[in-house]
């Protein structure tokens, strides 16, 4: 893990050893972000002031200035605790596989549950664009989202090289287009939908080893099927209805 994404991890610690990293409850916030988290959901990054955010969190102005800087300091906190997220969860998802199949299969799939489990959370990367091309703040942000990435293209790598995976494009276009699918998913997802997070993360996943050319996803999606209907902690919550 390179320096920038060492500091941004320190920030938000998430231990995932002896975990089962399918099973997602929300990233522990202090109350400004939870709120900050649902105004810039709800109302967009502009569209939300920093009295709303106080407001929201329960604290006064002068409380919420003592911890942090400004609305665009909030929003790096923010994006700084999604990728923690993220990079701890997909790192723990392709240590539990053991063929490239299976690992690029369990990243995907860990990646969407981050998107589906906390849509709120997920949704903040659409707010990066408001951070100037020169502000230092972005470093720690991309580190991280660059080793995801790195992560990624090892294991696309070694399955190619191996002849697991069958594909001509360039892995960077590859990758390009399964981060974008991925962060799509907050687009259109919604909680009171048919479909729980364990089924949409699965079904994407089967979906990126068909773009790699990967052999015998059949066999590795009926797996797929059998692990998660024993570990879908989200099936319980409600039923849903997806437009």
């Amino acid at each position: 893990m390179s320096d920038a994404a060492k500091a941004a991890a320190k920030r938000f610690t998430i231990d995932t050893e002896g975990l089962d990293w399918r099973r997602r409850e929300p990233l522990p916030l202090p109350p400004t972000l939870v709120a900050a988290k649902h105004a810039f959901y709800e109302r967009g990054f502009h569209g939300t002031s920093i009295r709303d955010i106080a407001s929201r969190a329960g604290v006064s102005l002068p409380t919420l200035y003592y911890h942090h800087d400004n609305k665009l300091g909030i929003l790096v906190e923010l994006l700084e605790a999604a990728m923690t997220s993220v990079l701890a969860w997909v790192g723990a998802a392709i240590e539990a596989g053991d063929t490239p199949s299976e690992k690029l299969s369990n990243a995907i799939e860990s990646i969407v549950l981050h998107m589906t489990s906390d849509l709120e959370l997920a949704s903040v990367a659409h707010e990066f664009r408001h951070l100037a091309a020169d502000d230092p703040r972005r470093d720690n942000y991309v580190a991280m989202r660059t080793e995801t990435e790195n992560m990624l293209a090892e294991v696309i790598e070694a399955g190619r090289e191996s002849g697991e995976f069958r594909f001509d494009e360039d892995i960077k276009d590859v990758l390009r287009y399964l981060f974008g699918a991925c962060q799509a998913v907050t687009t259109w997802y919604r909680p009171s939908g048919a479909r729980t997070p364990a089924e949409v993360a699965r079904s994407y996943a089967l979906i990126s080893l068909r773009v790699v050319g990967a052999q015998n996803v059949d066999h590795l999606g009926d797996t797929q099927t059998t692990d998660n209907d024993s570990n879908d902690s989200n099936r319980s919550l409600k039923e849903r209805k997806q437009p």
